[in-house]
């Protein structure tokens, strides 16, 4: 009987041990996620401010090029025409400013991979704790 009761000890000292590296494996994970969202959300965030100080800048020389452009287009046509062709071109490269912003919004992923990796890999391991 005593026997028994070591083995049972012994088992329940496992068991302990087992869920206390899982909650330890698990506090860790979640540090690793929010490591990973952090810096996905920084980039973002970077990605944004560069954003913001192109678009300034892209304004004051579409105005300046705008008014130097319709000026020169005076010449060839009616004012309202000169206009009318330098709005189609802003036209254009808003389309084509709206489609590269867009790309670069989809990276990087706020799905942290990285994370579900070790996740995975922690299920296996405590799989194999238990069937030992």
């Amino acid at each position: 009987m005593a026997h028994d009761e070591g083995q049972d000890r012994s088992t329940l000292e496992l068991l302990l041990s087992i869920a206390d590296e899982t909650k330890h494996l698990l506090i860790k994970e979640i540090e690793l996620a929010r490591i990973e969202i952090v810096e996905a959300l920084m980039a973002r965030a970077m990605a944004v401010a560069a954003f913001a100080v192109a678009g300034f800048l892209g304004v004051m020389v579409l105005i300046f090029g705008a008014l130097a452009a319709a000026t020169a287009l005076d010449s060839e046509l009616p004012p309202w025409g000169s206009r009318l062709v330098v709005a189609g071109v802003f036209a254009i490269l808003a389309v084509a400013a709206v489609l590269f912003a867009l790309a670069r919004m989809r990276r990087p992923k706020l799905v942290p991979e990285e994370t579900k990796r070790t996740l995975k890999e922690g299920e296996e391991w405590a799989k194999a704790q238990l069937q030992r």
